[in-house]
């Protein structure tokens, strides 16, 4: 009998792909930029030099996010590409 999978690590992604789908939501954000978010706050998975983000994470990332934007931090500004 094959081992199953917890289904939360079977569909972690990318942050590749996280943002080509939050794109499709109307998100303009990085990979880059993603991948510094889950680093900081300490919301993936990693095996050797490969991050992946489940759907758990990128919510964790984006209710971290936004509480430093209710209490005025720059964090807006962090999301967006460089100019």
């Amino acid at each position: 009998m094959e081992a199953q999978m917890n289904d939360t690590f079977e569909n972690a992604v990318t942050p590749e792909i996280w943002c080509e789908r939050l794109r499709s939501q109307g998100a303009e954000v990085s990979a880059r930029v993603l991948r510094a978010k889950a680093r900081s706050c300490g919301h993936y998975y990693a095996l050797g030099r490969v991050m992946l983000l489940s759907a758990e994470h990128v919510e964790a990332i984006l209710s971290v996010e936004g509480a430093q934007v209710r209490r005025g931090g720059q964090a807006i500004r962090t999301w967006s590409r460089g100019k």
